[in-house]
């Protein structure tokens, strides 16, 4: 979801109520006080428990002039455009956006009674428990190929978002309000046109956590199809770009039925100091599809483990709406729980939170006993586990012949010819295997190795040769080959976090035993 996509149907929201009650007042109608758009709540206001009883009793006041003026046809083809847009994830239209939309375009007679009807409707959903609500009309499936036509059913959202069904209103021959003669389901929202009356989400940058960055995970429709190239040693580097590649629910029940739309999943993600570092806002899903993997590659933070530690948590709601308030949630970490507060709207959904490890392989499925998820590691000090270390690092010698350089061995070349151009050779008179000789490369930082490739000269290959690596005190050899004649030869050994990388050279070819030659080295995190 784009961050700018919301923001013009909100832009200047108090001026139209201004001028909404004002032309009402001109014509002797008489309307409730102008409710002014709050995000965050005064002081007073705590979180309520009632805001969605009240808000579906309220909203039955709008059935009667939604329906008297639903019966104009380009009011409903208005109404269905505006949705269309889906300009905050879903197919809804907001109330206010239909009446600015219709007498700017002059599609209905501002003296019309149904219409001055409906306007004077619009601020019954008013301010409850300190927070504005705005109402809108959300038409499920209208994205599917929805049949339309000349008579739509309205309905209000109940305030059991786990409701199967509620009742339907239609107009009869008579311009009476009745009730259809079945409850409006998800079976009839799928064959017949239903206007269903709601209370309009937040702004996704704020909706009670204003406060916090927030990262937007991309529409599946820009995901690619390849995904994240996570590290592929399963396992997280020191200051490697972490991603949350993608989550599900694993109930599309959890959060609502047909009512509710489509689902508005957000996470916090918390650090093991107990602070909300950010939050992450999902695109809206369909819930038929939200059992399915959801691909995200959003971003998370590089994780640098002397910043945020070893641990970082995601606390996961369903977003409503509401003013703000602070929730005390409980996240264990290290067999003990953490206790935080955190910030959401007061219709929001808890989801449940997880705990992510950085020590822990990127294969595991977190689960927050709602939602699953799965994050993982790229790059940062190790690379990506299939990056050459040394290729790039700085190269050095005990002695090197003239004409040749150290430089050789890390300049991410793999040829095996004879030559200067080529490879690194000792110096003459250093005589190994007496003395042996060595070459090293320095990646400037410590980085965890477990595999070298040592290229050296076809014609003349190195015999016996030590890997070593620097463990701040003094070079462990991890390695060793003896009677090698293959121009190259791969060592593993167990992780080592390390600087240097040497090549501890022994003994040249049998037919030239004093002088060892390594055209490159190359180093591995796996």
């Amino acid at each position: 979801m784009n961050q700018s996509s919301r923001v013009p149907r909100r832009r200047g929201i108090a001026v139209l109520l201004g001028a909404l009650l004002l032309c009402s007042t001109a014509t002797g109608q008489a309307s409730a006080a102008a409710p002014e758009k709050t995000t965050t709540p005064t002081a007073a206001a705590v979180g309520p428990t009632n805001d969605d009883v009240l808000i579906s009793q309220r909203m039955q006041a709008l059935v009667a002039p939604v329906l008297g003026i639903a019966a104009d046809s380009q009011i409903r083809s208005l109404v269905r455009n505006i949705a269309a847009r889906q300009t905050d994830g879903d197919t809804n239209a907001l109330l206010l956006t239909v009446w600015q939309e219709a007498e700017e375009s002059g599609i209905v007679s501002t003296s019309d009674p149904k219409w001055i009807a409906f306007k004077n409707a619009l601020p019954s959903l008013g301010i409850i428990n300190g927070y504005t609500y705005f109402p809108q009309i959300y038409i499920p499936n209208l994205d599917e190929g929805l049949p339309t036509g000349s008579t739509v059913v309205v309905a209000v959202a109940p305030a059991d978002e786990s409701a199967e069904s509620t009742a339907g209103y239609v107009l009869n021959a008579s311009g009476q309000v009745v009730n259809t003669t079945v409850p409006v389901t998800e079976s009839v929202a799928a064959t017949q046109e239903v206007w269903v009356l709601s209370a309009d989400e937040p702004d996704p940058s704020s909706g009670g956590t204003s406060g916090l960055p927030v990262l937007y995970a991309k529409p599946a429709g820009e995901v690619s199809a390849a995904g994240v190239t996570c590290n592929p040693t399963g396992l997280r580097n020191n200051k490697s770009q972490e991603y949350l590649q993608r989550w599900r629910l694993k109930d599309k029940k959890s959060f609502g039925g047909l009512f509710e739309g489509k689902r508005e999943m957000r996470a916090l993600v918390i650090t093991s100091a107990g602070a909300t570092m950010r939050k992450i806002v999902f695109p809206s899903v369909k819930k038929k599809n939200i059992e399915s993997w959801q691909n995200s590659e959003v971003f998370v933070t590089t994780w640098d483990r002397a910043v945020w530690g070893d641990v970082l948590a995601y606390q996961w709601f369903e977003e409503d709406g509401g003013p703000e308030i602070t929730v005390g949630v409980k996240i264990p970490i290290y067999g003990v729980e953490l206790g935080v507060n955190v910030k959401w709207s007061a219709r929001d959904d808890d989801a449940g939170n997880t705990v992510v490890m950085f020590d822990e392989p990127t294969s595991t499925t977190y689960s927050t006993g709602s939602v699953e998820m799965n994050v993982c590691g790229q790059g940062g000090e190790g690379g990506t586990g299939n990056d050459n270390l040394a290729c790039g690092s700085t190269a050095s010698a005990s002695s090197t012949y003239t004409g040749y350089s150290a430089s050789r061995v890390n300049d991410c070349k793999r040829d095996t010819a004879l030559g200067a151009a080529y490879s690194w050779a000792n110096a003459a008179g250093t005589f190994p295997p007496t003395t042996p000789e060595w070459v090293q490369v320095d990646f400037g930082v410590t980085k965890t190795v477990r595999r070298a490739v040592v290229y050296t000269t076809a014609s003349y290959p190195i015999r016996d040769f030590d890997v070593q690596v620097w463990n701040g005190v003094t070079y462990l050899t991890v390695a060793s080959v003896r009677g090698n004649t293959s121009p190259s030869a791969t060592v593993t050994f167990a992780d080592r976090s390390t600087r240097l990388v040497r090549v501890l050279a022994r003994s040249g070819p049998t037919n030239q035993p004093g002088f060892v030659r390594v055209n490159e080295l190359e180093v591995y995190a796996t």
